[in-house]
């Protein structure tokens, strides 16, 4: 039997059995075997086991909190926090990519450009959320070896200026926004590391020329490497500015201005030009001026740290936000208003003793407080052509303080003109109740006599002498100072400039002739404007020298002209500050200004001959 089952070996039961019921010498060896291996085993040990139903029950319990509390979370994290964690899960996979609009141009009114764009590219630095311009090498690099952080690199059109600090006043320049414009309502969509105009044009016309950024989604591994472009939105470039400003003469007053400055030892100045037929802006300088490419290529942040720091103010417009003591340039007002008061015609005469007494209080005329003389009997145009303190003192005697403030108001003194710049100042036009609240005193009789000749506690701007200026020029007629001529999108105009009048039918015109009467002999012999009188077209203009309270006795230099005298195609106004005499100082350069921008050949320019001023020629002028 054993034989013939062999081949299912002893594990085979039936087998076992056998072996085990016939063969006791097998069961010793069964016995060692299990001692080997199992010391003390008992055979007859219970194979039935008991368990604690306690246990069994706290064990269930224990399982089932388990996997409630895992359902719980998965739950959780699955249906309450599946849409966040879905997301999260997309942002890592995700990401968007900026491409920036390029920016409108800026030409001047002949088609040179003003402002333009450069290819650049920008790396976002994480730590200090601060983004750094690179170059196009470094760029590729990121690029080609497709390194995470080329995620942060935006390609982007950096602003460039190329005449530089001529122009920086009337273009103003692009920057990175500022954290606190970021909450400033007026940039709504903007974000962190957007580049926006601060400054002139950049500034004011900042949503024209901005575009419309565009994006691209890109889907990215576990490493942040680019897989592929899910979806890209192109950019839209912004509109294309064309300026009133002839560039050509833009550089031909702020050099003229310069040379100036520096041969008077003036750390300041501001010029400015205008078409009074139109109100066409056709030159804006402010000295110091800056150079608005080291704002917008962020290279150099100790530069840009310089500009603001300087004490003269680079950064200010000197034209339109400088408050000046006008000195005789506001005679023009003066003017209008005694003759608008109907107590003084063309024909009143005083009489110049070099000396005016308002009780114990003397006032004297600039001729005699030079040279000792006196200009004897003057009518209006004379007192104009000679700028006659004594004359003016006699006219605010007649006429009060009420009738110049009122005058001075109607002709925009006072209050903006709404030039298309920012931060355009309104000037000050005193009054007794502006006195009495900012310096706590009433309003002398002196102070009327101090107000009629630019003097005492009245401020103005240059664009306000010129907009004087440019309203006897244009036969009573005064229209926005304007620098914006079209707007184009692409080769297509969408926006062409229109004359906006300010002013007019204010004054007839035969006061108009008057006061015009008295500009055109200021700058011919016998007049204060001496640097003109060998100019070969005729020109109508009026000096100033403005004390301001500088302990050494510097003044202001101004001058204010227009030219042609008969059909004015220009008018300008010039301050030098602490320059010295306007006649000596600035109307040299208006006068070399009128020289090249109305010569037909730029080249060849129209001569004049010079001659210097002498007090026997009676040309010394203030």
């Amino acid at each position: 039997m054993v034989k013939k089952r062999r081949h299912l070996g002893f594990g085979f039961i039936d087998e076992i059995s056998k072996i085990t019921s016939k063969n006791t010498s097998f069961k010793k060896k069964e016995r060692e075997w299990q001692d080997s291996l199992i010391p003390n085993f008992d055979s007859n040990f219970p194979t039935n086991l008991v368990f604690s139903e306690v246990r069994i029950t706290i064990f269930i319990s224990f399982c089932a909190v388990a996997f409630f509390i895992l359902f719980l979370k998965i739950f959780h994290l699955q249906i309450i926090e599946g849409k966040l964690n879905r997301e999260l899960a997309d942002g890592n996979r995700i990401q968007i990519k900026i491409i920036h609009a390029q920016r409108g141009a800026i030409f001047d009114r002949n088609g040179t450009v003003l402002a333009a764009n450069s290819p650049a590219f920008r790396l976002l630095d994480k730590n200090t959320n601060k983004t750094k311009v690179i170059t196009r090498q470094e760029a590729l690099e990121l690029e080609v070896n497709n390194d995470p952080a080329s995620l942060d690199l935006e390609v982007d059109n950096v602003r460039t200026y190329p005449l530089g600090e001529m122009t920086a006043h009337v273009v103003g320049m692009a920057g990175e926004i500022s954290p606190s414009q970021l909450q400033d309502n007026n940039y709504q969509g903007y974000k962190m590391g957007d580049r926006i105009g601060q400054e002139g044009i950049e500034s004011f016309y900042e949503k024209l020329l901005r575009g419309k950024d565009g994006g691209e989604i890109l889907e990215v591994d576990s490493f942040g490497k680019k897989l592929r472009t899910l979806r890209k939105e192109p950019a839209v470039a912004g509109k294309n500015i064309y300026l009133t400003i002839d560039a050509d003469l833009q550089q031909k007053l702020y050099n003229l201005l310069k040379e100036q400055t520096v041969r008077v030892g003036s750390c300041c100045a501001a010029a400015i030009a205008v078409d009074p037929q139109t109100g066409q802006i056709l030159a804006l300088v402010s000295l110091p001026s800056f150079d608005p490419n080291i704002f917008s290529q962020n290279f150099d942040e100790s530069a840009i740290s310089e500009v603001f720091s300087q004490a003269s103010a680079p950064i200010l417009n000197r034209t339109i936000s400088g408050t000046y003591p006008p000195g005789s340039t506001f005679k023009i007002v003066s003017a209008l208003a005694a003759l608008e008061s109907g107590k003084i015609t063309a024909g009143t005469i005083f009489i110049d003793n070099g000396v005016l007494y308002l009780d114990t209080y003397k006032f004297s005329n600039w001729y005699f407080n030079q040279y000792g003389k006196t200009e004897g009997a003057l009518d209006l145009v004379k007192a104009i052509q000679r700028s006659n303190d004594i004359y003016f003192y006699e006219v605010a005697r007649k006429i009060g303080e009420k009738q110049l403030i009122d005058w001075a108001k109607k002709l925009n003194f006072g209050k903006k003109l709404n030039i298309d710049l920012p931060a355009e100042e309104p000037g000050l036009v005193p009054d007794p109740d502006w006195k009495e609240k900012t310096i706590n005193q009433v309003w002398y009789p002196g102070d009327t006599l101090h107000m009629a000749i630019g003097q005492g506690f009245v401020l103005t701007t240059p664009l306000q002498i010129l907009g004087a200026t440019s309203f006897i020029a244009n036969n009573g007629t005064l229209y926005k100072p304007q620098l914006v001529s079209k707007v184009t999108d692409g080769d297509r105009v969408i926006s062409n400039f229109s004359a906006k009048t300010l002013i007019s039918k204010l004054v007839s015109q035969d006061k108009i002739q008057t006061v015009q009467a008295g500009l055109e002999k200021v700058p011919q012999v016998g007049g204060t404007a001496w640097p003109f009188f060998t100019f070969p077209i005729k020109t109508a203009g009026k000096t100033g020298t403005a004390e301001y309270g500088d302990p050494k006795g510097k003044t202001h230099a101004w001058y204010t002209a227009y030219a042609p005298a008969d059909d004015p195609k220009i008018a300008m106004t010039v301050l030098i500050e602490g320059g010295g005499e306007g006649s000596s100082v600035a109307a040299p350069v208006v006068k070399e200004a009128f020289r090249y921008y109305l010569s037909e050949d730029k080249n060849n320019l129209i001569k004049d001959v010079y001659i210097p001023a002498t007090d026997s020629g009676r040309s010394l002028g203030e």
